[in-house]
């Protein structure tokens, strides 16, 4: 259905740029279809020049198959540049872009009206008509002219497609999903610098050299994070505002199960007390990612904190996670620019604490007692910040494809989904990875699932598990800590600290922060906590032995002579469809004659599955009768000729 108030808008990424200069067309082509906003309360189409000198609207127009947007006055683009037509005045968080409305400058938009649920846009030379771009989504019609393979996906409100492709190939491929004031920081844009890491992990660190870190702050802290309610962090940040450190943080204002009370009064104080506190919240239409995940902090432009872990108490002291301090300036100040893109008070998402809760009342808190910590180990790196979604998933595709001796990963979450489609997944390239003889090993937690097969983390593992060359295994809890939260990767020398869970949504909607260390001392560090994790190689040998082999009589099925450690679950199935009907370690069974394909499959606590195999034939009960079956018939007789003899008998003896 089409809408009839529309307007448009399109951001024009400059830093894009470069991905398009060195690849124009023919002079009549030069220009391209960039950006399209459909849906939602205004409409946009951006164009941009790929060509090397100025094109002249005037001789293009654009055409959805049933309207026209044409140029009859001179409109220049110049090379490399963007020009947004829109259908109305943007609305406020797009002030900031040039952009030229219908019936303005020449503009002339008959019946062009972009449908919500998918359309075709084309962009034609005036002197013939000709395609010189189409893009079609949703449900528009993909046997379009210049357009090859299934549609572009529909487009939200709120939501744009953007070109994404340094090469025109005419499908969906060329594009990706964004939404107005995003980042688009590329691989090559975010660089790799030199620093001083140091390695830490929760519980065991209790985050102390996050407090260390933050204790020396002299000019300005910047925080980033999903969820943030820890006492004593708040209060390290009260004393620092009262030495006159500049204090500004950015909060996530949707988080899954709601704001805490105890966030909103921490953060009350702080604000009372001089801090900057903004919330990123959607207004019902626009907000620039799903959620803000991140969890890293910015001290004095020089320090970087990152952590797998909400700023939480009981985040700091049950969770198992990962974090590091990195002491580099240019690191520093790269992840300070991103911060303060992401929390632009000027962006229609971003909300001063006040403005969501006026009333709120500040928590009294104990003043902070300076902890002087020390003993942790510090290493020489080179680092790199990774963003989502910018290319956060195309960078691990690119690490994992290359890692040469191991993958060890350790997930809260895994999306379920990337064990049995064909898609490109963490999974499918740590699968390729193995295949070149890379050691992958996958740790997943269960602490909240049932192990029922359900559509779960205990499923998933079972799952990875068939898929080649991956180990993988659940972990419920250590020695010292219960949920499993991290994000961490390690590939070769490398690790990744992340805020990421390993789905779609992470790496293609969130804002998220994670930080690829580059030191094979700092690899090592998490790999040996990786692998206590891990735990010990289980040993199970799987034995079945079968009493009864009868139609119609009760069979007992029995693998407790096997080897198989504490609290390994069993299952059978004992007629070959795949299912598997019962459970225990010995079962009882009635099964039809005949010869039985049987399974038993065992799972260890670790999700380690093992399979045993065997056959059963089952005979009817008149084959276990076989020398007296022909006989049985004349029973009756025999039994009155033995009694006439008996008789016989007696009577001979009595006369005798």
């Amino acid at each position: 259905m089409k809408r009839t108030v529309i307007a448009i808008f399109i951001v024009a990424l400059l830093t894009a740029v470069p991905l398009f200069s060195e690849y124009a067309d023919a002079a009549d082509e030069n220009v391209w279809l960039y950006e399209i906003m459909p849906a939602g309360s205004f409409e946009a189409v951006t164009l941009y020049n790929a060509g090397t000198s100025k094109i002249n609207l005037k001789d293009h127009y654009l055409d959805d198959g049933e309207g026209t947007v044409r140029f009859t006055a001179d409109i220049f683009v110049q090379s490399k540049q963007f020009i947004t037509i829109a259908s109305a005045v943007p609305e406020v968080w797009f002030t900031d872009h040039n952009v030229y409305v219908h019936g303005t400058h020449g503009i002339v938009a008959k019946s062009f009206i972009l449908a919500d649920n998918g359309d075709e846009v084309m962009l034609r030379k005036v002197s013939d008509k000709k395609i010189i771009d189409t893009f079609v989504y949703g449900n528009g019609d993909t046997s379009t002219e210049g357009w090859k393979g299934p549609a572009f996906s529909k487009i939200s409100a709120g939501k744009m497609a953007v070109r994404c492709s340094a090469f025109d190939t005419d499908t969906a491929n060329d594009w990706k999903l964004s939404v107005a004031g995003r980042t688009s920081e590329k691989i090559s844009s975010s660089g790799m610098f030199d620093a001083t890491v140091t390695p830490f992990v929760f519980p065991d660190s209790k985050g102390d050299p996050l407090f260390a870190a933050l204790e020396k702050a002299s000019d300005e802290v910047m925080i980033s994070l999903y969820l943030f309610d820890h006492r004593e962090i708040v209060s390290l940040l009260m004393l620092l505002l009262e030495r006159g450190v500049s204090v500004k943080i950015l909060l996530e204002g949707s988080p899954v199960g709601g704001v805490p009370d105890t966030e909103i009064r921490y953060m009350t104080a702080l604000y009372e007390k001089g801090a900057d506190v903004h919330i990123i919240k959607g207004n019902g239409v626009y907000k620039r990612y799903d959620l803000v995940h991140n969890k890293y902090a910015v001290i004095d432009s020089e320090t970087v904190i990152v952590t797998s872990e909400n700023w939480r108490e009981g985040s700091f002291n049950g969770n198992r996670g990962w974090g590091a301090v990195i002491e580099g300036k240019e690191h520093a100040q790269y992840v300070r620019g991103i911060f303060i893109q992401d929390c632009d008070p000027l962006r229609y998402d971003i909300y001063d604490l006040k403005q969501l809760y006026p009333s709120a009342a500040p928590i009294t808190l104990p003043k902070y007692k300076e902890k002087h910590i020390s003993g942790y180990s510090s290493f020489y790196a080179s680092v790199k910040p990774i963003l989502s979604p910018d290319f956060s998933l195309e960078y691990l595709k690119r690490e994992m494809l290359n890692a040469s001796y191991r993958i060890y990963s350790e997930q809260m979450s895994i999306q379920y989904a990337w064990t049995y489609t064909t898609a490109q997944s963490p999974l499918s390239w740590s699968s390729a990875a193995a295949e070149k003889g890379a050691d992958v090993r996958m740790l997943l937690d269960v602490t909240f699932d049932a192990d029922d097969g359900g559509v779960n983390n205990y499923t998933t593992v079972w799952l990875m598990n068939d898929m080649d060359g991956i180990q993988a295994r659940v972990i419920n809890g250590g020695d010292n800590f219960s949920l499993t939260h991290n994000k961490g990767v390690i590939i070769d020398d490398t690790v990744w600290i992340s805020s990421i869970n390993w789905t779609d949504a992470a790496f293609n909607n969130n804002r998220e922060f994670a930080v690829r260390i580059r030191s094979e001392e700092v690899a090592d560090y998490y790999a040996n906590y990786f692998m206590t994790d891990w735990g010990d190689d289980p040993m199970i040998e799987l034995n079945v032995t079968v009493k009864g082999n009868t139609s119609g009589d009760a069979m007992i099925f029995d693998a407790s002579f096997s080897s198989f450690p504490k609290g390994t679950a069993f299952e059978w199935d004992l007629d070959g469809d795949g299912y598997f009907e019962r459970s225990g370690v010995k079962i009882a069974a009635v099964l039809p004659e005949g010869m039985h394909d049987c399974v038993l499959a065992a799972t260890d606590t670790s999700g380690n599955r093992y399979v045993y195999e065997f056959s059963v034939t089952v005979y009817a009960k008149e084959e276990r009768t076989s020398f007296s079956e022909p006989y049985i018939k004349y029973a009756p007789i025999l039994v009155i000729l033995l009694s006439i003899l008996a008789i016989t008998v007696f009577v001979r003896r009595s006369r005798g």
